[in-house]
C-alpha cells in the first residue's frame, strides 16, 4: 500500500496515526527528479492503498512533507523546474525552498512560500514543525553552515513572523552532511541522519535530547538494527511514541 519498485522517504503521518504522507520519486524520464506526495489513511487498522495527495502536487518537485501535530498545516520543499519556477506558478528564492499549504475542510489552500526569512538562494529542505507551533527545523546548506548541509531553526515570534534562522552548532552539525531532521513531538528529542559522526556506513539516524538547561546533548547512534551499512535516514516517531518510521535503502 505504501512502498513501490521506485523510491520513497521522508515519512510524515498525523498525531492520530491515521493518515499517511510520504514522497515517491516517479522517475519521469523527462525530468530528472520528478518527487510527489502520496497519502494513505488508515482502514480497520491497515494502511490503505495510497493516492496522490490532491491540491499540493505540481508538475515541479515536491518532497520532504511535515505536518503539524493537528494536521492542519502542511509545510514541505519545492524545487526549481526553471529559472525562479517552481510549478503551479510558484516563486522562489533559491534552488528549492520550503513552502506551506494550510488545510480548510478536506482540501489543501494553495502552497505560500515561507518567504525570505527562512529561504535563501541556497538550498533549503526537509522541515520538522514542533508540536507546540513554536519551532521550525530545517536542513540548509546555505552560508553560515558547518558543512555540506546543516540542520538550522527558526523560532514564530508573538506577531506571526519568523525570527531569523539559526544553526544548531557544532553538537549537532558536523563538516559532513546532516539532514532528515525530526523534533519529536515532546519537543525535546532531535532525530536526524548525518554521514559526519561516527556510525556504521552511509548515512546514519541519531537521535540528540534537550537538558533542563536548553543545551542539546552529544547524539546517539541508533545502532542496528534502525541503522545497516546502507542509508538509513528521514526517521519519523508517532505521536504515542511506540512506533517509528523511516526510510532505508538496504
Amino acid at each position: 500500500a505504501i512502498n513501490s519498485p521506485l523510491d520513497e522517504y521522508f515519512p510524515a503521518v498525523t498525531a492520530d496515526d491515521q493518515m499517511f504522507l510520504y514522497t515517491r520519486n516517479n522517475r519521469d524520464p523527462k525530468i530528472p527528479l520528478q518527487e510527489d506526495f502520496l497519502e494513505s489513511r488508515k482502514v480497520n487498522g491497515t494502511w490503505a492503498p495510497s493516492k496522490l495527495l490532491a491540491g499540493v502536487n505540481s508538475p515541479g518537485n515536491e518532497g520532504a512533507p511535515a505536518l503539524s501535530a493537528d494536521g492542519q498545516l502542511l509545510f514541505f520543499v519545492a524545487c526549481e523546474i526553471g529559472p525562479g519556477n517552481y510549478g503551479a506558478g510558484r516563486k522562489g528564492y533559491g534552488s528549492c525552498d520550503i513552502f506551506y499549504a494550510q488545510k480548510i475542510g478536506n482540501k489543501w489552500t494553495q502552497p505560500y512560500n515561507m518567504g525570505k526569512g527562512i529561504n535563501t538562494s541556497a538550498w533549503e529542505s526537509q522541515p520538522s514543525f514542533s508540536s507546540d507551533g513554536k519551532t521550525l527545523y530545517f536542513v540548509s546548506n546555505g552560508q553560515g553552515g558547518m558543512g555540506d548541509a546543516d540542520i538550522w531553526y527558526a523560532t514564530l515570534r508573538d506577531d506571526g513572523s519568523w525570527g531569523t534562522p539559526m544553526n544548531m552548532g557544532h553538537t549537532i552539525n558536523t563538516p559532513g552532511r546532516e539532514e532528515s531532521v525530526y523534533i519529536h513531538p515532546d519537543g525535546k528529542t532531535l532525530y536526524f541522519g548525518s554521514n559526519g559522526h561516527p556510525g556504521m556506513g552511509g548515512l546514519d539516524l541519531y537521535v540528540s535530547r534537550k537538558n533542563d538547561a536548553g543545551e542539546w546533548g552529544k547524539p546517539v547512534n541508533l545502532g542496528y538494527p534502525i541503522n545497516t551499512y546502507a542509508d538509513d535516514n528521514s526517521i519519523l516517531i508517532n505521536g504515542s511514541g511506540d512506533v517509528a518510521y523511516l526510510a532505508s535503502s538496504r
